[in-house]
């Protein structure tokens, strides 16, 4: 079974300086008839500044900032048509079992969380600290 999505970006802005897009994955209706369990989700991504502490520690990124299911895209894993390409960002999805329900502003004060962590790690950090 080929699975079709037709994915949209249903939110595009910045908070505290950092760009940050939300995507909604839409199933086709011919995967959806044939799976009907299968659910539309959200993913959220943040943009990371060369001035962020995470900026060059993206493993660190995945392992330490907190978000339902886990941080589950780094620049580092290739680029995604979606984002822009002069940029860093890390993401989630909401595509997981056993999820809570997930709504495009649920997802958006995730997005918004991730910002604040990623901003207090940065004060966290002593300079010259190197990941």
């Amino acid at each position: 079974m080929v699975r079709e999505r037709k994915d949209a970006t249903v939110f595009t802005g910045t908070y505290k300086d950092h760009e940050l897009i939300v995507r909604k994955m839409v199933w086709s209706n011919e995967v959806a008839k044939l799976a009907p369990d299968l659910n539309d989700y959200y993913c959220g991504y943040v943009e990371l500044l060369s001035s962020d502490y995470y900026y060059d520690c993206l493993s660190e990124a995945e392992s330490e900032l907190k978000v339902f299911g886990g941080i589950t895209y780094t620049s580092e894993h290739g680029d995604l048509p979606a984002l822009p390409l002069d940029k860093k960002f890390v993401g989630f999805d909401t595509a997981h079992a056993s999820q809570p329900h997930f709504t495009f502003d649920t997802v958006k004060q995730d997005c918004f969380s991730l910002i604040d962590q990623i901003i207090e790690r940065n004060y966290d950090t002593l300079t010259g600290v190197l990941c």
